[in-house]
């Protein structure tokens, strides 16, 4: 016979121990005798569930900062992959043509609008556009949207 455990959280606690504290009972327990239930002693259990729930907390916040450390390691790893492209002004730049049109997006659509000139730096990794004729290009743009243009 397979005993199936719980599902774990990503923090390695089942959702029931988070929020009741203990351990659930398994299906299979409460039909055959396991060892679990054959040396149960009511008088230790009320003293563990008490135990179990005073230290509640303690596994909650354990949880959670497994989950923060989980999270900061996934951005980590996220952040290695991503390039920060800088252009100073006057750089001749293309522009994402998902971020300028989203509704103009299909297969055969270019990718790449432009060429336009980098008007200026707002900070780093924040760029204001010029049309070729020197028109201003509305709003500002992130970096990770603009490819350099090369004539």
């Amino acid at each position: 016979m397979v005993i199936q455990n719980y599902p774990r959280t990503g923090t390695g606690e089942t959702p029931f121990k988070l929020a009741y504290g203990t351990e659930a009972r398994l299906p299979v327990e409460t039909g055959s005798p396991s060892h679990r239930v054959t040396n149960f002693d009511e008088v230790s259990n009320i003293e563990g569930l008490r135990t179990n729930l005073e230290l509640l907390d303690e596994v909650r916040d354990r949880a959670v900062g497994k989950m923060e450390s989980y999270k900061e390691k996934t951005k980590l790893y996220f952040a290695k992959k991503t390039r920060i492209r800088e252009y100073a002004a006057g750089d001749l730049v293309l522009r994402d043509t998902e971020a300028s049109d989203p509704a103009n997006q299909g297969k055969l659509q270019p990718n790449w609008e432009g060429p336009y000139i980098v008007k200026k730096v707002i900070r780093p990794g924040t760029y204001k556009l010029n049309y070729l004729s020197e028109t201003e290009v509305p709003n500002t743009w992130h970096g990770t949207r603009l490819r350099k243009f090369y004539q």
